[in-house]
């Protein structure tokens, strides 16, 4: 059986070596999410060898299309540069009159044209290899290597196997079936450390982290080696990454059909967004699979460990031109100037001075700030968002009235912060002295009545102690009654019954009926003159004012960014009332599926895994039930209940740590604005957006003149707005983001006083006498010994470290900000049990299917059988 097995797997295994894979091959490349679909139809039948063929094609299929992209757009940049004159017209760029810019969209031309032309030759038209974007995203999510472990599994092919499951856990280290899978793996026979290898690992990449682990070791030659051999990739996949970036416009939210902008303004938009683009790969390169956070200052750190690592090989030359491309990044470091100071002591100063950075580093910095100083200069014209996601950019770059307003809103948040900070202090100490004399805690919590003052009248009701959690707080004064009153007539004028739910107008309970309008809907209908505007724009900046208030309470390192806001309102339907016992929403987390039967909750998609914050401003309490309520992850267990009143706002973690839910409303109409946070940048909501740049044309000029008059006389800052085998397998968690920024190490380092080495050097005289000579030597900042050596960093930030030998662990601890959920003890004595009639979410897969450009992508779920 299965040397038949093993005759059809090789008739299988060896089309893949068929020209259809070569760039230059006159047979056609088949589209991959073709290859996909047919893979996961054989899955489902349970045929294993079609399985890896069409898997396998697919998955070099993709590369294929990625490398011939590459390809066409390097060599027909290197073709058609825009450096060179034109010929007959003398001239390379524009800008000296109408034949200096016929010149320059000449060169434009011949480029389309000579990528087009590549493209279309290598791969057929354009067109024919464009897929969903579902089918990005389970490639990006790597879930073929979920299919391939289990067919490969199958068919006792247990290496291959074992490398599809390493490579798929890598890209998904919280799939705790693939965690078994591998544990189970590791237990059988014929299955070597060897065949747990990522086979979507990146060379750079690869040569970085073993660079890292000889370097732990103290094997520094075989360091700085592989960190050599992986500088060399580094600039290549860097290249590869620019030119990828030069792809069709991303319309970024808006509808392309009314997207109306003329020749130059088209230019500059798309322009600015490949620039963009560009500088977002030294993030995208620094990032590997199974890290939440990409390396920080990934380029610059490379050349601190080879610093130090051509220092203990005693290589100084090497360890001085590393120093200096190092400073290139930071010139004021202090410890790596002190590094190079010692450096150029040893080899003689003069031998030193003609040894400098390396010139592919100064290119590339060179090229970085042109297209930095593009960007913020789009910013200034245009408004085009720019975030630089670089730590080592001189500030001098960016435009002085940016560093000002961000100067000032540091200074207004560090200030901001402090006053938090001083007031939670002061709560903590109140409610410890209220527990001392208080034996008992009702379960239903009623809110102080005087709470501490927060700002501009709001109330710190209740914190997370006394929310029975973490990452809790209870809000009063937020907004006034007058706004309440207007929020709820905007809500009845212009929701629409199950909005937001697919049309159902009862989503959540039978017995109640929801209606909802978003940010943008609501405006544009300010602007048919269905609403009134002016209720809509309220609608926006009360909102605003509860994310800045959110993200100042909870002391954030980051800024929130909107993923979604609603303005909702729940009512009783009289005659469907009777002896309910469901709730008007079921128990549940925001960012992922909550298993209540386990005490689980997996963050994978249809989970809104990017969800960091959640927030609900209630507008009114002339209800009947409708009480909002955490539980533990049992959700029944109810560890806190809040009553809803306008102008209160119950703010929390969307994590596990925040199971939630509201109670049915009986009678009456329950409103408020739901809204939801992240503090990743990439999923903000698009259609506040749209609404923002909506309210902003509705603006009269006279406003305008006048917001520009009462800016000028104002002296004050303004802040910135900011699957498996065994077991299943098919929809896991893309990866979200990310954090823009590692955290940061402590450097301990002594100051007053460098560290002496004694550098013994022979005198020229026939005694051969030895001369002292006293240097002031720098700390490896990369071993825990005491010895006085140069300084390496080992976070890959912007600080060198003092600490002498301490071993590498750059960028590898991540600050826990999460605390310890504290609850007290007379809140397990009267946990009361809510029912929840709503389907608990299992652990099994389901299908989606989903249609784009006449084709099919389709994902299975995968079970042993």
């Amino acid at each position: 059986m299965e040397l038949r097995y093993s005759l059809v797997f090789l008739s299988f295994i060896l089309p893949l070596c068929t020209p259809d894979n070569n760039p230059g091959s006159p047979w056609v490349l088949e589209p991959y999410d073709i290859l996909f679909d047919t893979a996961v139809d054989a899955y489902n039948k349970q045929d294993w060898l079609t399985v890896i063929l069409n898997m396998e094609r697919a998955i070099r299929n993709k590369a294929t299309v990625r490398n011939v992209k590459v390809q066409c757009r390097l060599s027909c940049a290197n073709n058609t540069a825009f450096g060179d004159p034109v010929a007959g017209l003398d001239v390379s760029v524009p800008g000296a009159g109408s034949v200096a810019d016929l010149g320059f969209f000449q060169k434009i031309l011949k480029r389309a044209d000579c990528v087009n032309s590549c493209e279309t030759e290598k791969l057929g038209s354009r067109t024919f290899h464009l897929v969903s974007e579902e089918v990005k995203l389970e490639f990006r999510k790597r879930t073929p290597y979920n299919y391939l472990q289990v067919a490969y599994f199958k068919i006792n092919k247990l290496d291959k196997a074992v490398a599809a499951a390493h490579t798929f856990f890598l890209a998904n280290p919280d799939h705790m079936e693939m965690r078994q899978n591998l544990e189970y793996y590791r237990m059988m026979a014929g299955v070597q450390q060897e065949d747990f290898k990522d086979l979507e690992a990146r060379p750079y990449m690869a040569k970085f982290l073993d660079g890292k682990s000889y370097y732990s070791h103290d094997s520094f030659g075989l360091a700085a080696e592989n960190f050599e051999g992986g500088l060399d990739e580094y600039f290549t996949a860097d290249k590869e990454c620019r030119a990828l970036c030069e792809g069709a416009y991303d319309y970024d939210g808006y509808n392309y059909m009314e997207y109306s902008a003329d020749l130059f303004q088209t230019m500059t938009d798309h322009y600015m967004q490949v620039l963009s683009c560009k500088q977002h790969c030294s993030v995208e390169l620094a990032s590997t699979a199974g890290r939440d956070k990409p390396f920080e200052d990934f380029l610059a750190s490379q050349y601190n460990y080879l610093q130090f690592s051509y220092y203990n090989s005693e290589k100084y030359e090497k360890a001085i031109e590393c120093a200096r491309t190092f400073l290139l990044f930071h010139p004021n470091d202090v410890v790596m100037n002190q590094n190079l100071a010692y450096y150029s002591v040893v080899v003689g100063e003069d031998k030193a001075a003609t040894i400098t950075a390396r010139q592919v580093v100064k290119e590339y910095i060179q090229n970085s700030l042109l297209e930095k100083e593009l960007l913020y200069f789009g910013y200034e014209a245009f408004g085009i968002t720019f975030v630089d996601p670089d730590s080592w950019t001189p500030e001098e770059v960016m435009p002085k009235k940016l560093r000002d307003k961000q100067k000032a809103d540091k200074e207004t948040a560090a200030r901001i912060t402090e006053e938090i900070g001083n007031l939670m202090k002061e709560i903590e100490t109140m409610v410890e002295e209220k527990k001392k004399d208080s034996s008992d805690l009702s379960k239903i919590i009623v809110p102080e009545e005087d709470g501490a003052l927060l700002s501009d009248g709001i109330k710190i009701t209740m914190t997370s102690n006394q929310l029975n959690g973490t990452q809790r707080v209870l809000l009063d004064g937020v907004i006034s009654d007058v706004e309440c009153m207007e929020l709820q007539r905007l809500s009845n004028a212009a929701a629409l019954k199950g909005d937001g739910n697919r049309g159902s107008t009862s989503p959540h309970s039978p017995s109640e009926m929801f209606q909802g309008v978003t940010v943008l809907n609501a405006v544009k209908l300010g602007q048919e003159g269905k609403v009134p505007l002016k209720s809509a724009r309220l609608f926006f900046d009360l909102s605003e004012r509860v994310r800045k208030v959110l993200e100042s309470y909870f002391q954030l390192d980051s800024p929130l960014y909107f993923a979604y806001s609603h303005l909702v309102c729940r009512s009783a339907i009289d005659e469907k009332q009777g002896e309910r016992e469901d709730l008007s929403h079921a128990v549940h987390v925001d960012n992922c599926l909550l298993v209540s039967e386990i005490n689980e909750c997996i963050k994978e998609p249809p989970a809104y895994t990017h969800r960091d914050y959640s927030g609900i401003l209630y507008l009114n309490h002339d209800f009947e039930g409708g009480d909002f309520i955490f539980t533990e992850l049992d959700a029944k267990t109810v560890t806190a209940e809040v009553r809803p009143q306008c102008g209160r706002v119950v703010g929390f973690g969307a994590g596990k740590e925040n199971p939630h839910g509201v109670k049915a409303v009986t009678q009456g109409q329950r409103c408020a604005v739901a809204l939801w946070f992240t503090l990743d940048p990439a999923h903000e909501d698009k259609e506040r957006i749209q609404a923002q740049d909506l309210l902003k044309m509705f603006s009269t000029p006279l406003n305008t003149e006048f917001s520009k008059k009462e800016a000028a006389e104002s002296s004050e800052p303004q802040q910135a707005t900011p699957e498996p085998p065994p077991a299943q397998a098919a929809q896991e968690t893309a990866d979200g983001k990310q954090d823009d920024k590692a955290a940061e190490q402590k450097v301990e380092a002594q100051a007053d006083k460098p560290a002496e080495q004694k550098v013994e050097v022979q005198a020229d005289n026939p005694t051969e006498q030895k001369v002292e000579v006293q240097t002031d030597k720098p700390a490896d900042t990369l071993k825990d010994k005491s010895e006085t050596k140069p300084v390496s960093k080992t976070t890959t930030g912007t600080k060198a470290k003092a600490a002498p030998k301490a071993k590498a662990k750059a960028g590898e601890q991540v600050k826990d900000k999460k605390t310890v959920k504290g609850k007290t003890a007379a809140k397990t004595d009267g946990k009361q049990t809510v029912k929840n009639t709503n389907q608990a979410v299992r652990q099994k897969r389901h299908k989606t299917s989903c249609e784009k450009d006449g084709k099919s992508c389709r994902q299975e779920g995968l079970q042993k059988s």
